[in-house]
């Protein structure tokens, strides 16, 4: 990221926290508000302004940044457009809860015209499973489809406080490193940034806020692209791998990939549609074994964080088609011990997560949220 625009995190990072407060009351008064359900574990109305609040300052500011003649964003403005569309999306179906059709249609719409205009797409596997470079037709087409997916991946595990935004902000970090930092490190700044003032609203017992549609869609369609942007061998972002890119960017986004993966599978062989709403999620089975919802995100966190690192460790011993039965083990390990060993995996958990992150939060109630 250029030095130029390091003045502008601080007044970013307050106009997030400023406009947060702001839209809690707005919220209620606009029905932007999220109500508790058969599967919510909330009471009462929250208002759903976490998104809004987030990427309302980082469009601006993009536009501003577009005005004063930054090339990375005069450069890149299928992300702009396609974001402010998803963004808008998400803001009036957290208002009007439009039907699935029609979200869908738009998606595909708004994924369409990214692949197509950025020239970002999946254009070849580097050798998994004997695969090399994609038609041009197949590899847009594939692309497309995988946008849209990853779009409502992370709307899906929006289920409980602080996952899609940990997660997401996780995935963000790791895409812009792979990348080179630079340019792809605007991205991580600015939005990681909006996150981490958005988890502390969302922890909070008196100012508590959602991230929305606007938020969870938003997200997706921002970790969608740069994995399209990662993934295009014309951009020359994997020469210094050592671990095939397809598994990296699979790894990168593993959570909201694998979880809704595994619903859906659940979900069809119980003869039911693959977007029927349950509760069969990862986070709901934590919640189910009495996990805390803070609880049950930092070791969903932990887990993507530690799987990374093992591949990391690993790669240069192992090649790919190794890595992807070893991470699939692994990722049944947790599972079983999820299931198996939940009582004891949650008493030692809180205890951990409570030492290391309550006086964080109590820092935050005091000096931010109240």
């Amino acid at each position: 990221m250029s030095t130029a625009l390091y003045p502008l995190v601080p007044p970013f990072v307050a106009v997030v926290v400023l406009i947060a407060r702001l839209l809690i009351d707005f919220g209620y008064k606009l029905g932007l508000v999220d109500k508790p359900n058969s599967r919510s574990s909330h009471v009462g109305a929250i208002p759903r302004v976490g998104g809004i609040s987030i990427f309302i300052p980082y469009i601006i500011l993009g536009l501003g940044l577009y005005l004063a003649g930054f090339e990375f964003v005069q450069a890149n403005l299928p992300y702009w457009f396609g974001l402010t569309a998803i963004v808008l999306l998400g803001t009036i179906d957290d208002r009007l809860d439009l039907s699935s059709k029609f979200k869908f249609a738009v998606q595909f719409a708004v994924a369409t015209y990214y692949v197509i205009s950025s020239g970002n797409y999946v254009d070849n596997m580097y050798g998994l499973f004997g695969i090399n470079e994609l038609p041009a037709w197949l590899g847009i087409s594939l692309s497309i489809v995988t946008v849209v997916y990853l779009i409502n991946a992370v709307n899906l595990i929006d289920g409980i406080d602080g996952l899609a935004a940990g997660t997401s902000m996780l995935s963000l970090y790791l895409f812009s490193t792979l990348m080179g930092g630079g340019e792809y490190f605007f991205t991580f700044a600015f939005i990681g940034l909006g996150l981490i003032v958005f988890m502390g609203f969302n922890f909070s017992d008196n100012k508590k806020i959602f991230l929305g549609d606007a938020g969870s869609l938003g997200l997706g369609f921002v970790l969608a692209t740069m994995a399209m942007e990662f993934l295009f061998s014309g951009n020359g972002h994997m020469e210094h791998l050592n671990l095939n890119p397809v598994i990296v960017a699979v790894l990168i986004l593993g959570y909201p990939i694998a979880d809704t993966l595994r619903v859906f599978t659940i979900r069809i062989a119980a003869g039911l549609s693959p977007f029927n709403a349950d509760r069969r999620h990862m986070h709901h089975v934590l919640l189910n074994k009495d996990f805390t919802h803070f609880g049950a995100t930092t070791f969903i966190m932990t887990c993507v964080g530690g799987i990374v690192f093992m591949n990391k460790s690993l790669a240069p011993m192992l090649n790919s088609h190794v890595m992807i039965v070893l991470n699939i083990g692994v990722i049944l390990l947790i599972h079983m011990f999820v299931r198996h060993r939940s009582v004891q995996l949650r008493i030692f958990w809180r205890s951990f997560s409570r030492g290391i992150f309550n006086p964080v939060k109590k820092v935050w109630t005091r000096y931010v949220t109240n």
